[in-house]
């Protein structure tokens, strides 16, 4: 019972994430495919985690602060809020990925391809700040919870890290593709404000930008500013892809309210114009 205490309440910040992704995939997904993912996601996090902990696959060699046990939930060697946080990481990217690939009118992208590497590049640029930021949790609130072994040139992680989450997010991804594949484009037409994903890119963002504001807090000024300038061009980017995508949507909708089609029948006295002109 203490360790499923620290778990829920000593990371309470992967509980809030995770009430988030459970709430809206569910409304997503529908509780079967939640769950169905979620078995996966955390199964593939544990698998992998290991795997780097005894073997250095796929993410390099890596330790846990033995310091935890007793204190937190372990699946092996690894505590397991890890690959729990395995379900929301990839979910937000999926779900954020696909709301700026398709933009704020649709809930699709033209094509699939726009939205699964959108979603990839979302997932790993969020490791590139959360794990760096993590490292220095004994700074903080989230304690000392993991060390590299080996030297890195990304503020001491191994590049071979990142390749490795690479191919776990891309595995999540696309099984959360293949649950929801098949779901069809609806046009939104309040915009931003009332599409589906906007909670996901939301919460997207705060799992990141919390992280930048505590390494700034930290000073580590060098890390926070990487952030930020990671995110600047991403975000020049993606404004001007929808304000050319508004434009669009406003020029169909005046050409739509401007249809002869829409217009009331024109009267001549007592006889209305019809279809065929009768």
């Amino acid at each position: 019972m203490d360790q499923l205490i620290g778990t829920v309440f000593g990371r309470w910040y992967v509980t809030l994430f995770g009430l988030t992704f459970l709430w809206r995939a569910s409304r997503q997904l529908g509780w079967r495919r939640t769950g169905i993912y979620t078995v996966v996601a955390v199964a593939v996090g544990a698998i992998a985690e290991n795997g780097s902990v005894h073997l250095g696959v796929p993410y390099t060699r890596y330790t846990f602060n033995e310091g935890l046990r007793g204190d937190e939930i372990f699946i092996g060697d690894v505590p397991l809020m890890v690959p729990l946080s395995y379900t929301f990481m990839a979910y937000f990217a999926f779900a954020a990925g696909r709301l700026i690939a398709s933009g704020p009118f649709r809930t699709r992208a033209p094509r699939a391809w726009h939205e699964l590497i959108t979603a990839w590049m979302l997932a790993v640029w969020a490791l590139w700040v959360l794990d760096p930021v993590s490292r220095l949790g004994h700074r903080f609130y989230l304690g000392e919870v993991f060390e590299y072994h080996g030297p890195g040139f990304w503020f001491g992680l191994p590049f071979g890290s990142q390749l490795g989450f690479a191919a776990t997010a891309g595995i999540l991804i696309l099984g959360l593709h293949l649950l929801v594949g098949d779901e069809p484009d609806q046009p939104i037409a309040d915009g931003l404000r009332a599409h589906p994903h906007l909670v996901a890119l939301i919460t997207y963002h705060g799992q990141v930008f919390h992280l930048a504001v505590v390494a700034f807090v930290l000073n580590a000024d060098t890390l926070g500013g990487a952030a930020v300038l990671m995110w600047v061009p991403a975000a020049v980017i993606t404004a001007v892809h929808w304000s050319q995508l508004r434009l669009g949507h406003e020029e169909q909708a005046g050409h739509t309210a401007h249809d002869p089609a829409d217009q009331p029948a024109e009267r001549s006295g007592d006889l209305v114009a019809g279809p065929t002109g009768s």
